[in-house]
């Protein structure tokens, strides 16, 4: 072989060299966000909301398809898919959370592409490996809410919109506003993505000669179907509809969903340094986007997609709070796609790629240790209303009364029941909740005589978290101490549970 023909072989071989190491790094991302979702599915208990939402999809479809008006639903196309689901799969924890965790692995190939498009490969590899070990989301990806699969929306909605731009193309326009449409029937809040994306697209009109027709077209068939939920929508923000969510200042809703998207349920200390490393990293995102001409509309595209939302509904809240982090983990992927940039970017030069290892690095030992304590652990982490359930179980009499409060907890024990027979058939009672005037410790004992009647075993199954709002001064637990004997008590994670003995003249 000649030399001119060695040197040609190896500046051949180095590009596919490379090209089969990008494709190798994105497989093992795919493999390891996979893996961390979609395995261990029923190692944790439901909550009481994904309880209360599984309880309701397995009624009737005339009751599913109500929910596409009733006030209070803010995501009425989940409830249709997780109704339709559970007649097919059942609805044991693994096989409710499924959906979920399959949404959450497609959204690492989908923050990939969105990556690439925007910014090269290497950002969206980074970007991808970034959300693939992000404990926030793989905590969504592992939850029966619609958290994880809004995320995966707005990831595609966000491509399409750059793909249709681009190429103006009809079936682009048309996927777009489908995917967007899917993407506002299963969280209300969203429409604060399309609200970013309207944005990007007017402060970068100067590319869109010729586009106009199509922008405003897709505009329209996007704003027709929100109509319904743009009714209800108003009702909150109007106070018309009662909200559980406390007030919340601007600086502390941005710190608090900076903190998790940064890390989740980990020590203080970890979440405020690593917040305040994902956001320094971010912020160089940003300048070098913006900076730079060439990307600067990247750049208003990332920032708009991941300030928007959060802004958005802390606006809203101002009237009537509606303020949840996990109503804006859409905002999650453009800060990650910012991170990603910004250490794409380092690694252009040789000390460059040596910092930008060791960032990267701290960044995914942030993630590393709430993913494995709290993640992964065998340990309670959510409300283990399956354990407290189970120790019922063991201990309760035939006749003994459930009382729960809140009273809307009675949902944790519909399901409960239902994979333990032994809870089956058990009287339940609940009381009016303390927020009105004309309900008085005498008008309680009045609930609690004809709840109970002549059972003098009653369970108190209670989520302390809760009660404060429908008890605030412990009425309820007072009058049992006062009234019964306590027989036995015990507290798991975020469920307190007490057996009491009545007299018989009560």
């Amino acid at each position: 072989m000649s030399q001119a023909t060695a040197t040609y072989t190896r500046e051949l071989s180095l590009p596919a060299l490379a090209r089969w190491a990008h494709v190798g790094a994105l497989m093992l991302v795919l493999a390891i966000g996979a893996y961390l979702r979609l395995t261990g599915l029923g190692a944790q208990s439901l909550w009481f909301d994904e309880a209360d939402i599984v309880m309701r999809a397995q009624r009737s479809w005339s009751h599913t398809f109500e929910t596409f008006t009733a006030a209070g639903e803010n995501g009425p196309l989940y409830n249709v898919l997780l109704a339709a689901w559970v007649r097919i799969a059942g609805s044991s924890e693994a096989a409710v959370r499924f959906p979920s965790a399959v949404a959450g692995a497609l959204s690492l190939p989908a923050m990939y592409l969105l990556g690439r498009r925007l910014a090269g490969r290497q950002v969206g590899l980074i970007a991808a490996g970034l959300l693939a070990v992000n404990p926030y989301h793989i905590w969504y990806s592992q939850e029966a809410k619609m958290y994880a699969i809004v995320t995966l929306l707005a990831i595609l909605s966000a491509l399409l919109l750059v793909e249709a731009l681009d190429a103006n193309d009809r079936r682009l326009w048309a996927a777009y506003v489908v995917v967007t449409t899917a993407m506002f029937y299963t969280h209300v809040a969203t429409v604060l993505v399309f609200a970013a994306q309207v944005v990007f697209v007017a402060l970068t009109y100067r590319k869109w000669h010729g586009r106009w027709r199509s922008i405003l077209i897709a505009a329209a068939c996007l704003t027709v179907p929100y109509i319904p939920i743009a009714l209800w929508a108003l009702k909150v923000v109007g106070g018309d509809v009662t909200t559980w969510h406390a007030d919340i200042g601007l600086i502390e809703a941005l710190k608090t969903v900076g903190i998790h998207f940064a890390t989740f349920r980990s020590e203080p200390e970890v979440e405020y340094r690593a917040g305040w490393l994902y956001f320094l990293i971010a912020l160089a995102g940003v300048v070098w986007l913006l900076l730079n001409r060439r990307s600067r509309p990247v750049g208003i595209l990332l920032v708009g997609l991941a300030l928007i939302p959060v802004i958005g509904l802390y606006v809203v809240s101002l009237r009537n709070s509606v303020f949840s982090d996990r109503y804006i983990i859409v905002a999650l992927p453009a800060y990650l796609l910012l991170c990603a940039v910004a250490l794409a970017t380092l690694g252009r030069t040789r000390l460059g790629t040596v910092a930008g290892i060791i960032v990267a690095t701290l960044l995914v030992s942030y993630t590393w240790v709430p993913v494995a304590d709290v993640n992964r652990s065998d340990i309670a982490q959510k409300e283990d209303w399956r354990g407290a359930y189970a120790r019922i179980a063991e201990r309760a009499g035939q006749h003994d009364v459930f009382l729960l409060q809140p009273g809307y907890m009675i949902s944790t024990l519909a399901y409960y029941g239902q994979q333990d027979e032994r809870l089956a058939g058990h009287p339940v009672a609940t009381i009016a909740v303390f927020d009105k005037p004309w309900i008085t410790r005498e008008t309680m004992i009045e609930e609690l005589r004809e709840e109970i009647g002549a059972h003098r075993r009653v369970w108190l199954i209670e989520s302390p978290e809760r009660v404060p709002f429908v008890d605030p001064n412990g009425e309820l637990t007072a009058w049992l101490n006062a009234n019964g004997q306590l027989l036995w008590e015990d507290r798991v994670n975020g469920v307190h549970i007490a057996l009491y003995e009545l007299p018989e003249s009560w």
